[in-house]
């Protein structure tokens, strides 16, 4: 437990080192949330006439902070570490594997844990938007799955980056598709039934409806999007397990 601290605060010290990956990491969901909350008062949820936008827009970008986080960062950070051959370097160190990764991935949930923290207070601080009393624990269990989940799958797609130079197209071409067309930015986005119901089997929706079911008082618990969240935290281990390398190809 001892080096897996260590392990930590040297990632995270890394990580903030780093100005490409704080900037995308963290600032980039926040400023999103400023800019674009600030400028959505003029909209309305169609249906819900009685209903902030904001209430929906604040949860959305949510999701997107924990996506950039625990998905596209770690996988970018993981390809270049191994195209580098830190990795390779690593397990020939007093260090066991186990916890350097382990070291990582706590790292990852800490910098996702912070996005989550500061979209939540700015959205109560600023915009006066804040999630149901009575949902603060399907928040935070929603946060748990869906921090796992993204990592897991992070983990799993860095296996299959050859290159750290197309890490970033890679990662942003799996996921910035999906969550347009899952409404992430939009609350009011309208998709035909058999397009709505492809994209509702993908986790990013899933973490979308979950997280605005936190916020939004008519909203019920949403069973489906967090059984398919808890999919693919299995399907994201399991290919984890099976393509990741330690050494470049």
């Amino acid at each position: 437990m001892t080096l897996l601290a260590h392990q930590v605060k040297l990632e995270q010290r890394a990580f903030w080192r780093n100005p490409e990956a704080a900037f995308f990491t963290f600032l980039l969901p926040v400023g999103l949330l400023l800019i674009f909350g600030a400028t959505s008062s003029g909209d309305h949820v169609p249906g819900r006439p009685d209903l902030d936008p904001l209430t929906l827009f604040v949860p959305g970008i949510l999701a997107f902070g924990i996506i950039v986080a625990a998905y596209s960062t770690l996988a970018a950070t993981i390809s270049t570490l191994r195209a580098e051959g830190v990795l390779k370097r690593m397990r020939a160190t007093p260090l066991a594997p186990g916890t350097y990764l382990a070291g990582q991935l706590t790292s990852i949930v800490l910098t996702s844990l912070l996005v989550a923290v500061t979209t939540i207070g700015l959205g109560r601080a600023v915009f006066g938007i804040a999630p149901q009393l009575s949902r603060v624990p399907l928040l935070l269990f929603t946060l748990t799955l869906g921090i796992t989940c993204f990592a897991a799958l992070g983990l799993a797609i860095s296996g299959l980056i050859r290159r750290p130079e197309s890490a970033g197209a890679i990662t942003n071409g799996t996921y910035l598709p999906l969550a347009l067309v899952s409404g992430t930015f939009s609350s009011g986005l309208s998709l035909p039934s058999w397009l709505d119901h492809i994209v509702s089997a993908f986790p990013i929706k899933a973490l979308t409806t979950s997280l605005r079911a936190a916020y939004d008082p008519a909203a019920g618990v949403p069973i489906a999007a967090l059984l398919v969240m808890a999919a693919w935290a299995m399907i994201g281990v399991v290919l984890a397990r099976r393509y990741f390398r330690w050494e470049p190809s």
